[in-house]
């Protein structure tokens, strides 16, 4: 009874789950593509406890661009969300989203983040894909 319930719920639904798995696709196609991309464009220093930045706003271009980079790290964040239960690279997606926002603490918690051994090798295997120097810590 329930297991008939199930397959005419997917039998109704079929142009959606195919629509979902195209979506899902192309989302895993773009975060392997990306990632390495967007990795690499960090610098290798960026771990170290010494390089830590101030935020500075001279100019309104500077506030476009840290409003589009914290956009951009937010979509990141809800795509991570979305990947870790469709095909894709969540948690590096969620990482990454979560560097390029700017919130209060996330010095610390980047640092938390980095100081996790398979995180590391994780980001620097990522970061030779784009044949960027190794991440320092």
């Amino acid at each position: 009874m329930l297991v008939d319930s199930i397959v005419v719920l997917i039998n109704q639904l079929d142009d959606i789950l195919v629509i979902m798995g195209i979506i899902s696709g192309v989302i895993f196609i773009i975060s392997l593509l990306l990632i390495p991309y967007l990795l690499g464009l960090m610098p290798s220093n960026y771990f170290l406890k010494n390089s830590e930045k101030k935020l500075k706003i001279r100019r309104p271009f500077n506030l476009i661009k840290l409003i589009l980079k914290t956009l951009t790290g937010f979509i990141l964040l809800i795509v991570g969300i979305i990947m870790l239960v469709t095909p894709g690279q969540g948690l590096i997606s969620i990482l990454l989203g979560l560097f390029l926002m700017e919130f209060p603490g996330k010095r610390q918690l980047e640092l938390k983040l980095i100081n996790h051994n398979l995180t590391f090798k994780t980001l620097n295997w990522l970061r030779s894909k784009a044949n960027k120097p190794l991440f320092k810590r």
